[in-house]
């Protein structure tokens, strides 16, 4: 008899389990459940393309047809209300149950929201689904002044689309800097002066106290006191794991289902993909989620791979990336305290490498605007090769040859 594999989430990581699972057994019975109306959709583009104007439908994976033609039951507009994992059996919102064989949660993240007075009103916003980024592409209006609260990559992006579309921008960061958890804040240091290099006004180490208005918002108050004029407020201040039906049900929860490098969760039958799962041995080094396209796809095969009996896919340098103004900027790895950085091309050119480095080894590297190099830097850090500082930071030395020798 075929068994039965229900998803939980029909985003991205659910849709590409599916997809990545009927490749593996023709006979598995496959039923992927969504909350959301829209079929399952990619999330990038909303922060960049929808955000600056663009159908919505460009983020669509697959179009209706596809679920049928590989026998995909696709029910959208539902909501799981509980899991039995000792009964192996899922209930719905309406009471309905589900047995399933296998489970897997793709359930997401949600947006972290922001708890002081005024955060109800009209104009403060956040982007985390289709209706969100055209809501708020909508009031991208030129001359229009956006305060970002946040400046991870999300706020960034939206503040440089905002710029785009000719808007005063001002973003607001807690933290003394941008993203100094990534690369020891070595990105965020450069993305500080990008922005500002575009005239946004990125104010770091403050506090949000209130946001001022009648019906819609008009001001942020900061914590010193002082009033930012506002016609729309992005709230871009992180997200927390859609984890709460796997911890009712039992298994091991960390602001994230933890899971192994084959998706598994610590309920047998159990996986988790995506935003939501918390990897404990990941290539980094530590258990994190991994917020990224990538991630998607990679834990989504993972779990494809275990439910169908096959040998897990060897672990991959994790890769990101981002697009603000007309910088494309990729990241592969990590980076700690101590690994010496090597410049390929000055970061204020159009098109350079920064990279990580300890024992002569690469451990991360950001690529702005030089992605035709990344496989040969993701096969360096694959395969731990040793490289000389000189030759790798040598423009004139092609990557290609270092990779292959």
């Amino acid at each position: 008899m075929s068994r039965r594999t229900v998803i939980v989430g029909a985003g991205q990581a659910g849709a590409r389990t599916a997809a990545a699972l009927r490749k593996l057994d023709a006979s598995a019975e496959i039923l992927l459940l969504g909350e959301e109306s829209e079929l399952p959709y990619e999330r990038p583009p909303l922060s960049k393309e929808v955000l600056n104007g663009a159908s919505p439908s460009k983020t669509t994976m697959f179009q209706r047809d596809w679920y049928d033609e590989q026998r995909v039951a696709l029910r959208l507009g539902v909501k799981v209300a509980s899991i039995d994992s000792a009964a192996k059996q899922i209930s719905l919102a309406d009471g309905e149950p589900l047995a399933y064989d296998d489970l897997v949660l793709a359930t997401g993240v949600r947006p972290r929201p922001l708890t002081v007075p005024g955060a109800a009103l009209d104009g403060v916003l956040m982007l985390r689904n289709v209706g969100d980024s055209v809501n708020l592409s909508a009031r991208l209006t030129a001359g229009a002044k956006v305060v970002v609260i946040g400046g991870g990559f999300l706020g960034l992006e939206i503040a440089a689309t905002a710029v785009a579309r000719d808007c005063s921008v001002t973003v607001l960061e807690t933290g003394n800097g941008l993203l100094p958890r990534i690369f020891g804040g070595f990105l965020g240091t450069y993305l500080l002066d990008l922005h500002r290099s575009h005239q946004v006004d990125v104010r770091a180490g403050v506090t949000v106290a209130a946001l001022e208005g009648n019906t819609a918002v008009e001001a942020v108050r900061l914590g010193d006191g002082s009033l930012l004029a506002a016609d729309v407020v992005v709230v871009a201040i992180g997200a927390v794991a859609n984890d709460e039906l796997a911890r009712e049900a039992g298994a091991e929860c960390a602001d994230g289902v933890l899971v192994d490098a084959e998706a598994r969760t610590s309920l047998p039958s159990i996986y988790a993909v995506g935003d939501v799962a918390r990897q404990r041995t990941h290539w980094l080094g530590e258990a994190i989620r991994v917020e990224s396209w990538e991630n998607a796809e990679v834990q989504a095969q993972a779990a494809a791979n275990a439910i169908a009996g096959n040998a897990p896919s060897a672990a991959a340098v994790p890769w990101f990336w981002t697009d603000q103004y007309d910088r494309n900027i990729q990241m592969l790895g990590g980076r700690v305290a101590n690994d010496v950085v090597v410049m390929r091309a000055d970061a204020g050119a159009s098109s350079w490498c920064a990279f990580f480095v300890a024992d002569n080894v690469i451990r991360g590297a950001v690529l702005v605007n030089a992605g035709r190099e990344r496989r040969n830097i993701k096969r360096l850090i694959d395969t731990q090769q040793r490289v000389d500082h000189t030759e790798l930071g040598d423009t004139a030395r092609p990557l290609t040859g270092l990779a292959r020798g």
